[in-house]
C-alpha cells in the first residue's frame, strides 16, 4: 500500500463577464477496494450552488450554478489516498464496454495498422498486454498533436498522440479482440496534469494497464472516473451566457507520504 497526498486545481479566466454559468466536475476520487480517500477538502471561487451526485457509470459528479457576473472561476481539491494494487474491483460487466464508442473505434482490422500483428493468445490480460506492447512499438507520444475530440482511428493513422489517444486506441483494439475495456481518468504520482489509462475486464474484475507508460497500473495511480471513452469522463464541463473567450489552467500534484 501507499499513502498519497493529492492536489488538483482548475482555473478558468474569461475575457469578459459571463453569467448563468453551469458546470459539472468529475475530479473527485472516491473510495473503493483499490483506494481509500480521506481528509478531502473542496473549494470553489466564486461560491456556487453545489450538488453532489453520481452519473450512469457511478462516477462522482459535482454540479453547480453561478448566476452572477464573473470573469474567473476556480475549483480546488486536496486529500489523501491510500492505494492498494493487490485489491481489484469486482463487479458485473456493463455490456457497453464490449462495443465501439464515439472516440474508441477502429474501422479496420489490426493487420491494417500493424503489419506485424499476430492474434494474441492467453487470458484477457495477457492479450491486452500484447496489444499494449504492439501499440508502444508503433505509436509515439507527442504533446499538442491531438485534441479532446480526436478518435482512436485518427490518432493511430497519424502515428502520434497523448495519453488519451493511447487509451482510446488500446480500448478499440481490445474490443476488436472481444476483450471488454474501459477508459479511466485519474492522477499519477508526480506533478503535471491528469492522466488516462485503461481497465481490462478479466475473470469478473477490472485490471488496470497504462498504455502510455507500457505498464500495469499500480499504487502510484488514483482513479477519478471511468467510462466508454473520454466523453464519459470529461473532468470539467460547463456552459455560460456571454461572448467571452476562456483560458484554462490545470495543475495536478501527487506526492507519496512516508
Amino acid at each position: 500500500m501507499k499513502k498519497l497526498h493529492f492536489q488538483y486545481s482548475m482555473e478558468l479566466s474569461f475575457s469578459q463577464q459571463v453569467t448563468d454559468h453551469s458546470f459539472a466536475l468529475r475530479c473527485v476520487p472516491q473510495s473503493s477496494l483499490c483506494q481509500t480517500i480521506g481528509a478531502l477538502t473542496c473549494s470553489f471561487n466564486p461560491m456556487a450552488s453545489i450538488a453532489l451526485s453520481k452519473d450512469a457509470f457511478n462516477n462522482v459528479v459535482y454540479t453547480g450554478y453561478i448566476p452572477d457576473p464573473h470573469t474567473y472561476f476556480s475549483f480546488r481539491i486536496e486529500g489523501m489516498a491510500i492505494t492498494n494494487s493487490e485489491q481489484f474491483l469486482q463487479e458485473p460487466l456493463n455490456l457497453l464496454y464490449k462495443y465501439p464508442s464515439t472516440l474508441a473505434f477502429l474501422t479496420k482490422s489490426p493487420e491494417a495498422y500493424f503489419p506485424d500483428f499476430k492474434t494474441p493468445s492467453g487470458d484477457n490480460l495477457q492479450k491486452a498486454m500484447y496489444l499494449m506492447e504492439l501499440l508502444n512499438k508503433h505509436f509515439t507520444y507527442k504533446t499538442s498533436s491531438t485534441n479532446n475530440t480526436t478518435t482512436a482511428e485518427t490518432a493511430l493513422q497519424q502515428g502520434c498522440g497523448v495519453c488519451q489517444d493511447y487509451a482510446h486506441i488500446l480500448i478499440a483494439l481490445c474490443r476488436q479482440q472481444n476483450i471488454p475495456a474501459r477508459y479511466v481518468a485519474g492522477f499519477m504520482i508526480g506533478e503535471g496534469v491528469t492522466h488516462a489509462w485503461v481497465d481490462i475486464y478479466a475473470t469478473g474484475k477490472w485490471l488496470g494497464i497504462d498504455p502510455t507508460h507500457n505498464r500495469i497500473v499500480d499504487e502510484n495511480y488514483i482513479k477519478l472516473s471511468a467510462g466508454r471513452d473520454f466523453s464519459d469522463c470529461i473532468i470539467d464541463r460547463g456552459i455560460f451566457r456571454g461572448g467571452a473567450e476562456q483560458q484554462q489552467k490545470v495543475i495536478v500534484k501527487v506526492t507519496e507520504v512516508e
